[in-house]
């Protein structure tokens, strides 16, 4: 069974309750692409961007059934000019990683077609910030006032942020930071474009695949309903973003 990491696992069931089905989403920094097959049940097409080249080798190991519903594009997404706008864009832990954030979130609403809707994932809370973000490419974390501030800045307006997956994102952190330690003498070195490049590309064994078994969207079910019951608490170290544009 293919390995899922778990603070995705968590991502995932906020993110697809929340879909509003429709025609076209663009996910932009698509990745390990483990989101998009998700995505095509909502949805009869797609066009998925990534500035990572890696992304295409996976892409050809999609099944042809979906490679014929999607498109991928290898470019960065503010160089990159479209000629389709879109009835739902997806953009999971992207923004951490962009300078010109305000200047993203301004095309993303251009790109997006009236009455569509905007999902976003990002690391939340600055008092959580670690060598993991560091070697990782985030230039940032946010709060919940950033975000807000943000998004009404570019006339979005009626928004739900949710702070996904408490207590058990925020125990998986401490893994993370540790691995991050491991690496950092290595990462530190990469330049931030690499960082992001490589944070949205993990490499999973036949090892990890095993622990996929054990870990994965029907086994996590019952972690991911206990960590509701604190989605309007900001105790989490992520947030999950919907706002639909009017």
């Amino acid at each position: 069974m293919t390995y899922y990491p778990p603070r995705y696992l968590f991502r995932r069931h906020e993110i697809v309750k929340r879909i509003q089905p429709a025609s076209s989403f663009l996910e932009i920094g698509a990745g390990n692409l483990k989101l998009s097959q998700e995505l095509l049940r909502f949805f009869h097409k797609g066009t998925l961007i990534d500035y990572n080249e890696k992304t295409n080798t996976l892409f050809q190991y999609l099944p042809p059934s979906s490679r014929t519903r999607l498109n991928l594009i290898i470019s960065d997404f503010l160089d990159y000019k479209f000629q389709d706008t879109f009835d739902c864009i997806v953009a999971c832990e992207v923004l951490e990683h962009v300078p010109q954030h305000h200047k993203f979130v301004q095309k993303m609403y251009q790109l997006l077609n009236k009455n569509g809707q905007l999902i976003l994932s990002v690391p939340s809370r600055k008092k959580y910030w670690s060598k993991h973000d560091e070697i990782v490419g985030h230039l940032r974390r946010y709060e919940k006032d950033d975000i807000i501030k943000l998004l009404r800045g570019v006339k979005f307006t009626d928004m739900e942020i949710i702070s996904y997956g408490f207590p058990f994102v925020n125990i998986l952190r401490w893994a993370s930071i540790l691995l991050a330690k491991y690496n950092y003498n290595a990462k530190k070195q990469w330049t931030q474009e690499k960082q992001s490049q490589e944070s949205g590309i993990i490499q999973a064994g036949e090892l990890a695949n095993l622990f996929g078994i054990l870990v994965n969207k029907y086994t996590i079910l019952p972690f991911c309903l206990i960590s509701t019951m604190f989605n309007k608490f900001d105790l989490s170290n992520g947030y999950v973003i919907t706002v639909v544009k009017f």
